[in-house]
């Protein structure tokens, strides 16, 4: 990587991520840009095989920063140290135990904003998988062009499919008050307060893929659990925002009072798990010419 700063910092964010950190960093690199980009990883003291993974990567790839942790910080302080670190214009976050499924997200979300200098930041479409049951849905569901939302529209639903689809400029994060880092960083109610700095701009393709898993933040805490953080979150948050959004957090929060604790699995769910690992694998190795003759079988 040259002197000069880079377009775009990808901000790896790493926690025992093991299983799945070396898939998430070969996402990164396989990415096809017309700038450059760095990789910097945020590990937060993984006790696993994560930075022995991630140094093994750096040692063979100079776009690569490591910021090991002999302590576990926690979420918000690896956030804020990570976003600090970083040197590019935008940055783009991925959670380790996530992975990006086209080699041209940045240059899709990059360009993007770009073209459109009065959003704080972008995301877009993507694909969440379950384990347990196995199950994969498509989010946001029917949105397939371009949009510009409000922080007011995402305080009254949380339409982002997690951090990994984020892409944020480095001034306008660089820029937040030093007390929110005192709250727990959480991707809804952090985009909102990002949002109070402009438009949200909404990129229409399907370009990563999300987990969750049961070594997920959220994966084995009971409904009630939940809920209770939740509604945490929100008290905290609604507050730092001089309680602008009360009355759009008190329908999230009845709402999720409200909402059942299960989602049914589809008998369909097999054959769309094996539909969309075909895409991902086309998109990742083949020649263009057989992608395109492969993809005509799988529309």
């Amino acid at each position: 990587m040259s002197e000069i700063s880079p377009t775009v910092s990808v901000l790896l964010i790493t926690y025992n991520h093991a299983k799945f950190v070396a898939e998430a960093l070969e996402s990164i690199l396989m990415q096809r840009t017309d700038f450059d980009f760095e990789v910097v990883v945020a590990d937060d003291g993984s006790t696993d095989r994560t930075f022995e993974i991630i140094k093994a990567y750096a040692e063979r790839d100079s776009r690569m920063r490591l910021l090991p942790s002999e302590s576990n910080l926690g979420i918000t302080r690896n956030y804020q140290r990570g976003f600090a670190a970083c040197h590019g214009e935008y940055v783009a976050v991925l959670e380790g135990d996530d992975y990006w499924i086209s080699p041209r997200k940045l240059q899709l979300t990059a360009s993007f904003l770009d073209r459109n200098p009065r959003c704080s930041f972008c995301f877009h479409r993507n694909i969440r998988y379950d384990s347990l049951p196995e199950s994969l849905v498509l989010f946001p569901p029917h949105w397939t062009v371009e949009q510009y939302l409000t922080a007011r529209e995402l305080a009254e639903t949380n339409f982002i499919g997690g951090f990994s689809t984020c892409v944020y400029r480095r001034k306008v994060v660089a820029a937040l008050k030093p007390e929110l880092w005192d709250l727990d960083i959480r991707e809804w109610p952090f985009n909102i307060v990002v949002a109070e700095h402009g438009p949200i701009g909404y990129v229409p393709q399907i370009l990563s893929m999300y987990r969750a898993h049961e070594g997920g933040i959220s994966s084995l805490r009971s409904s009630k659990e939940q809920f209770a953080e939740l509604c945490r979150l929100i008290e905290s948050y609604d507050k730092f925002l001089d309680y602008k959004f009360s009355a759009e957090f008190q329908k999230i929060r009845m709402a999720a009072q409200a909402a059942t604790t299960t989602t049914p699995v589809y008998s369909g769910t097999r054959i769309r798990i094996a539909y969309w690992r075909t895409r991902i694998w086309i998109a990742q190795r083949l020649p263009r010419r057989l992608k395109d003759k492969l993809k005509r079988f799988l529309r």
